[in-house]
């Protein structure tokens, strides 16, 4: 219960600032959008269409109860619902964000045990080249790449039209590759770490096999560090997605948010944003729950996890 009062008090304060944010900077969104020869009594009618006579906390508290019902205010550049406009754009960047997030746990896990596994053994500096060379390379550079290859030159997709599976792959391997090496590199530094402690040299010197032992207990304190850093990733997709949707013309939200912004479309910015808070708000509460259900003995509280 507490962890959905942290996350709604969380939410109120984002979209407090966010639409107070919007306000200082776009001054009188009715004028800029008719432009300096409008008269009075055109500007005063448009601010009447978009709600925009009203008292700012009126606005916000209209704004804010419209989220809870999916009324996300009234495109200034379409004069369309935010939500019409935004609903399969979302759910292209939802998909995006899944797709890299399964990709990433699906191959660091098993990644980062072998590395461990077969660690000091003559392949191991190849490893740690391919691992620094993966964590160093960005997500946009992998997007120019890919869609020059698959899409331009095998055709495999199409960049800048519907987003179809294959499209959707080939953005979340580029979003993937450098958080695998960083998630792999993690959990062999972490493994290494508790097996060098005495619980697993004692429960080893009595007999006990060294895999089970890992498998056992190892590889559960292990976890809890790497899903705090799932957690954060998960996050930090976000940051990802927007650019690679915009690099290899995914038409998700985070190309339809760099196309609001262009064209100063700020109740389709207010509402992007909100959402994108909420993703990186959920993904922390997440990681607290998963973490807790592995190891119960940490709390979960508002200041994060605590023994």
């Amino acid at each position: 219960m507490k962890i959905i009062v942290r996350l709604l008090l969380t939410m109120l304060l984002v979209s407090f600032l966010t639409f107070a944010a919007f306000e200082v900077v776009s001054g009188d969104p009715a004028r800029t959008m008719l432009g300096t020869e409008a008269t009075e009594e055109q500007v005063r009618a448009l601010q009447a269409e978009f709600g925009l006579d009203k008292p700012f906390f009126e606005r916000y508290i209209l704004w804010i109860t419209g989220c809870f019902t999916g009324d996300l205010g009234l495109s200034y550049s379409y004069r369309q619902p935010v939500s019409v406009l935004i609903g399969s754009k979302a759910l292209v960047s939802l998909w995006l964000c899944l797709l890299s997030f399964a990709m990433i746990v699906a191959v660091s896990i098993p990644l980062g045990l072998a590395s461990y596994k077969y660690s000091g053994r003559i392949l191991d500096p190849l490893r740690s080249i391919v691992t620094q060379i993966c964590m160093a390379v960005p997500p946009f550079f992998t997007g120019i790449l890919f869609s020059w290859i698959f899409g331009i030159g095998l055709k495999l997709f199409v960049p800048g039209m519907s987003a179809g599976f294959v499209h959707l792959l080939f953005g979340a391997i580029c979003i993937a590759i450098p958080r695998i090496a960083m998630t792999v590199r993690l959990l062999r530094s972490t493994v290494v770490s508790e097996m060098n402690k005495a619980y697993v040299r004692t429960a080893i010197s009595r007999g006990n096999d060294r895999s089970a032992v890992l498998r056992k207990h190892v590889l559960k304190n292990s976890l809890v560090s790497v899903v705090s850093f799932l957690g954060q990733t998960l996050a930090e997709l976000v940051g990802a997605t927007i650019v690679v949707e915009q690099v290899m013309g995914i038409p998700g939200l985070g190309r339809f948010l760099v196309t609001s912004i262009l064209h100063r479309d700020y109740p389709v910015i207010q509402a992007i944003v909100l959402i994108l808070a909420f993703w990186v708000v959920l993904s922390g509460v997440l990681a607290d729950l998963v973490n807790h259900a592995i190891d119960p003995r940490l709390k979960l509280s508002g200041e994060g996890r605590e023994l």
